[in-house]
């Protein structure tokens, strides 16, 4: 110890207070309620009370004492920032300062004394000084000699403490010269620094050796009395050894340090001194000292080990480093042997092997050899919780290229360190170890193994990511695609890790999965990226969106892909962000839900599909045109006519005619339900072929508010297609069920070949003949006189005569339905006439023979109509004998438009009332009675094409109720849908 430290002195000074102040002791919390006791007092006394000097002066050496104790508790408790004391002795010297002037002459000079003392411990150094200097210098009585004895040594150790070593000699020899000055042993210790502090080392060391050999000085007085001053003995003897070692250290500084100390101590003694000696570079002196103790006989193993080692350092020391190395392997197996039950002394005895190990590295810390590796592998075997000693031996290894040995040792040190930096140094001492390129060249496990042992113990270290990251890139290196994968997906979402290892991370994740082709997750993991990761959304995003394309692809081109599979490819391929794609990257979706929405049918997704690339720019023409039509394909196999028109008003229709476009727009339009009369009249009038033309007049006609005039406006044209121009007729007629506006179409005699016509006329001939068989039949005989008898007959023979002439009006029109009619009026009316005429009564007045002769006469007469009768019948058994006419009529009833059907059915009741047989009844009743297709059963098998558009059956079985009450085009529009399904087409 060169100079005391200022709280050293400082504590002795209060020590040495005490006595000048109290007579007895109590303990704080006592005299902190004493204290407050007084101040209450004080708070309620006047200052011309006799009691409040008195009273002050106590109170302030309350708080003097409070102060000394709480500055001793705060040295003891090393509490810097605590206050405590520093009030009290302010409090303490203010009540001293008022007083002072009032005090009697012997109390002055211990207030003085305080007051120094207080001032001293404050820092005040200055004030001090004066006030110690004041009672020194103060030439009366007034101050006692214990007062100025205390004041001289407190004096001397204040300038000791300021470091004027010269002076605090000079008055701690003063202070010695007084017989009531105490603890002069410590002012001996004192003067022999302060010598030694001003270089006058043999003087020290005579005054050390003078006081180490005076045992009455090295006493201390406590409750008990005077009692010897261990600590006091043990210092001095240590500054001896220290003094001693200072100067060239011989046999008899040995010899005589020997004899000065008590045997009690001299282990302890031998060993501080050699310690000094080899510290102050004394070697051969320290070896010899070491000789010394090893010669002594009470030496525990322990002890014998301590000095055993300190023996090696110093051998080491004087150069036989070697030889050292082979000690100290020995020494540390002693160790490890020995049983250190005294933990001062096991650190003792670590610490010395250290600093070996420590000195030797040091001797050739820049090129490190074999031996020194050995040291610290010896070291760390035998002491592994020291992790600052086994990170060196891992640098060390390092050094040499060992990388095995210096991962093993970095792996110890982390294991044993207690404190969290030195753990994670070793740690990550040992990660460099095992990536060095000796490491990685030979096991890459060592690398996993350093990875997975900071993880273990540092799981959430300042270099736990770059770990983790590293460990995944091993998993990486290993091809253990799956396990990298996960490891580095987890990386990238930890928010605590860099933002460019994340983001690398990131991208190593989806390279996992791009080689092992792994595309869902591909998907799923960059739209989780590109949240995570703002500012590379858009890399991350399309990505993904390449990776759904990929997977919808799959789907897509698999045939073994189920309805539900393409379905959720859609689905998915609608969710994808596009708000961040390029144009290429939106027209591949695009193109991409387009055939899919096409193959599940799914119209939404078609028409986002199709607005979508027809707006885009990157698209062709020709491109954008197909597009179109496949939407125009899309809608028509849904029979949603409106929406294909709509599509199909977007096309140009590159290389069509004018004509054909027109009427292929007029045709989705008329099927929509639409007005398509502008693109009929179009396509007219750029000019189309014989059928088609045709056909778009007959639908101008039908569709005209007013058909009979539309329908001349298109006769001359008709004209050249007869069929085309009966049917029309045919439907006009039936739509107005009359020959308004027809008439001369009928009556004339080029059309009276059209079928239409006959079948206009043979309708008008069936309603006037069973007009007339109504009116034959409601005509009765009278018999109420021969008047109205003979009026009868003359009016029954004339309708006999018009049911002639109707007959031969039936046989004119050719219509056998109206012949029937006409001849059952014959059959049943002349029937009817010969029965009336046999029913005539006998005139009045005849006798029996002229009754029977008028009764023969009446029988000649209904022979005729008899006859006739019997013809018609005939006639009538060869016309109900036809039955191709019934089956075609029955066939044409049934496959007719419901327009035209309720012209037959009267037609069809007509001859099912007159029927002779059961049979020919029974098959004009059954398709009398079959019921007519209803609107629901055609919205159904609508809906049925619908979901399954290249069904031939439901094509059929729709086209067949089109035929009767659908749209007039449909008919023809699904026999050209089934052409192009049998020639392997589909829309």
């Amino acid at each position: 110890m060169k100079t005391l430290t200022r709280l050293s002195i400082l504590a002795l000074c209060s020590a040495l207070l005490a006595p000048a102040v109290r007579a007895a002791s109590i303990d704080m919390d006592e005299e902190t309620q004493l204290i407050d006791r007084l101040e209450r007092i004080l708070s309620q006394m006047e200052h011309k009370d006799s009691s409040w000097a008195p009273s002050n002066l106590r109170l302030a050496d309350l708080l003097a004492e409070r102060a000394r104790l709480r500055f001793m508790k705060e040295i003891e408790t090393n509490c810097p920032d605590c206050t405590g004391s520093a009030v009290d002795r302010k409090k303490a010297l203010s009540l001293y300062e008022t007083i002072l002037p009032i005090s009697a002459p012997e109390t002055k000079g211990v207030i003085y004394f305080q007051m120094g003392h207080l001032h001293q411990l404050a820092g005040n150094d200055k004030r001090a000084l004066s006030l110690y200097r004041q009672i020194l210098n103060d030439k009366s009585d007034k101050f006692s000699s214990d007062i100025r004895s205390r004041a001289q040594t407190s004096l001397a150790d204040l300038l000791f403490e300021k470091g004027q070593y010269k002076e605090a000699f000079a008055d701690y020899k003063v202070a010695l010269q007084s017989p009531e000055t105490q603890n002069k042993g410590l002012i001996h210790y004192r003067m022999a620094w302060s010598e030694f502090n001003v270089n006058h080392l043999k003087s020290g060391i005579e005054i050390l050796e003078n006081l180490a050999g005076s045992p009455q000085l090295l006493r201390k007085q406590t409750d008990k009395g005077s009692v010897p001053d261990v600590g006091l003995q043990s210092d001095v003897l240590r500054d001896l050894a220290t003094f001693y070692s200072r100067q060239s250290l011989t046999e008899k500084e040995i010899k005589k340090f020997q004899s000065l100390v008590h045997p009690e101590q001299m282990k302890e003694m031998l060993l501080y001194f050699a310690g000094e000696a080899n510290r102050l570079g004394q070697k051969k002196a320290a070896a010899e000292i070491y000789q010394t103790y090893l010669n002594l006989k009470d030496l525990t193993k322990e002890e014998r080990l301590d000095a055993m080692i300190l023996l090696t350092q110093t051998n080491y020391d004087k150069g036989q480093s070697a030889e050292s190395l082979q000690t100290f392997a020995i020494a540390a197996k002693s160790f490890q042997k020995t049983n250190c039950a005294e933990d001062a002394k096991c650190l003792e005895l670590q610490k010395q092997m250290k600093h070996y190990v420590t000195e030797l590295h040091r001797s050739n810390k820049i090129h490190p050899d074999e031996n020194i590796l050995k040291a610290y592998q010896i070291y760390s075997q035998t002491f592994p919780g020291d992790t600052t000693m086994t990170n060196r031996g891992g640098a060390v290894a390092d050094q040499l290229r060992k990388p095995e040995v210096a991962v093993a040792l970095y792996h110890q040190a982390a294991d044993q360190a207690k404190d969290e930096k030195l753990r994670d140094q070793a740690l990550l001492s040992e990660i460099s170890s095992a990536e060095s390129s000796e490491a990685n060249l030979k096991n890459a496990d060592l690398r996993e193994k350093a990875y997975k042992h900071y993880l273990l113990l540092e799981p959430k270290g300042s270099q736990s990511f770059q770990v983790r990251y590293q460990l995944a890139q091993l998993s990486y290196e290993r091809k253990n695609l799956a396990q990298a994968a996960a490891d580095f997906r987890i990386l990238a979402q930890d928010n605590s890790g860099p933002a460019d290892l994340r983001k690398k991370s990131a991208d190593l994740a989806l390279d996992c999965l791009a080689i092992e082709k792994k595309d869902a997750e591909i998907e799923s993991w960059s739209l989780e990226f590109a949240q995570i990761f703002p500012s590379h959304k858009t890399e991350f995003e399309k990505i993904s969106r390449k990776a759904l394309i990929n997977q919808v692809a799959q789907v897509t081109n698999e045939e073994k892909s189920s309805q539900s599979d393409l379905s959720h490819s859609l689905t998915r391929l609608q969710q994808t962000h596009l708000e961040t794609a390029t144009e290429a990257e939106k027209l591949i979706v695009y193109q991409n839900m387009l055939l899919l929405s096409e193959k599940v049918e799914n119209e939404k997704a078609l028409i986002l599909a199709v607005s979508s690339l027809i707006r885009m720019s990157s698209l062709g023409t020709d491109e954008k045109e197909k597009t179109l039509a496949r939407a125009v394909g899309f809608f028509e196999r849904k029979l949603d006519f409106k929406s294909a028109y709509s599509y199909a008003l977007k096309m140009k229709f590159k290389g069509m005619k004018t004509a054909d476009r027109e009427l292929r727009l007029g045709t989705l339009a008329d099927l929509a339900s639409m007005n398509p009369e502008r693109h009929y009249k179009a396509a007219l009038k750029a000019g189309l072929p014989r059928p088609s033309e045709a056909s778009i007049r007959e639908r101008l006609v039908l569709l005209s508010s007013h058909p009979a005039q539309e329908l001349h406006k298109h006769l001359a044209a008709l004209t050249r297609d007869p069929e085309v121009l009966s049917e029309v007729l045919l439907l006009v007629y039936a739509q107005q069920k009359s020959l308004n506006g027809l008439t001369s179409i009928v009556s004339n005699k080029a059309y009276q070949n059209l079928k239409a016509v006959k079948f206009i006329r043979s309708q008008s001939t069936l309603a006037k003949t069973t007009q007339f068989a109504k009116k034959i039949a409601a005509h009765h005989m009278s018999f109420k006189s021969d008047r109205s008898v003979q009026k009868s007959i003359k009016e029954r023979l004339h309708l006999l005569s018009v049911a002639d002439s109707t007959l031969a009006e039936a046989n004119h029109s050719r219509d056998l339905s109206s012949q029937i009619v006409a001849l059952n009026i014959l059959k049943r009316e002349n029937e009817r006439m010969a029965s009336d005429l046999l029913s005539l009564p006998v005139p009045k007045g005849l006798s029996m023979v002229e009754a029977k002769k008028y009764q023969m006469l009446l029988t000649q007469q209904t022979r005729p109509y008899q006859i006739k009768a019997q013809a018609a019948a005939g006639k009538l058994q060869s016309l109900w004998g036809n039955e191709h006419y019934f089956a075609d009529l029955s066939r044409d009833y049934d496959r007719s438009r419901t327009e035209i059907q309720s012209l037959l059915k009267y037609q069809m009741e007509v001859l099912a009332d007159l029927a002779p047989s059961s049979e020919i009844k029974t098959r004009l009743s059954q398709s009398l009675h079959e019921a007519t297709p209803s609107n629901h059963e055609l919205i159904s098998a609508r809906e049925e094409l619908r979901s399954h558009p290249n069904s031939l059956q439901q094509i059929e079985k729709l086209k067949n109720l089109e035929t009767k009450i659908g749209h007039p085009l449909m008919p023809t529009y699904l026999q050209g849908r089934l052409t192009q399904i049998h020639k392997g087409k589909v829309l």
